[in-house]
């Protein structure tokens, strides 16, 4: 191996350098006092987008998104804004500061929000579930034509 390329092999290896983690899917909130948490996060690379819903104790449904968050390392910041606030007095505007755990099934670490309230925060990822079986018929049409499609003259 090149002096150079075995350099840079040992700085990647150790500063940590991995493979990104892979976030998108369906996350829940175990957060006590909070029922119905669920997060979807996409992911196109390490940029993220987020959208949230919860019920909240002593008030209602709360509705929340966050888009072009970025992976950095083992952690992820996501600024988020309340479209739907839970109840009077909400801050609509809360940062999570999440460490990803080694296997990518728990995010957790703390919320703040802009009148410097924090707290403690953690997802855990939703298994999916096995596709349903529906006959061709049943099929949504959206999911694209059942047979190969006509060539072109």
């Amino acid at each position: 191996m090149k002096p150079r390329l075995l350099l840079f092999w040992m700085l990647a290896s150790g500063l940590g350098w991995a493979e990104q983690a892979q976030l998108a899917g369906l996350w829940k909130n175990t957060a006590v006092g909070i029922g119905q948490s669920a997060v979807i996060i996409s992911q196109d690379g390490a940029t993220i987008h987020v959208a949230g819903y919860g019920v909240w104790a002593g008030g209602g449904a709360g509705v929340w998104h966050s888009k072009g968050a970025r992976i950095e390392g083992a952690r992820v910041k996501i600024p988020i804004t309340y479209t739907t606030l839970p109840k009077p007095g909400f801050d609509p505007q809360v940062e999570l500061d999440l460490g990803i755990s080694a296997d990518s099934k728990t995010l957790e670490g703390t919320w703040k929000n802009s009148l410097g309230r924090k707290g403690p925060v953690k997802f855990v990822r939703v298994q999916a579930e096995a596709a349903p079986k529906t006959p061709a018929e049943q099929a949504p049409a959206a999911e694209g034509p059942a047979a190969e499609p006509e060539p072109k003259p």
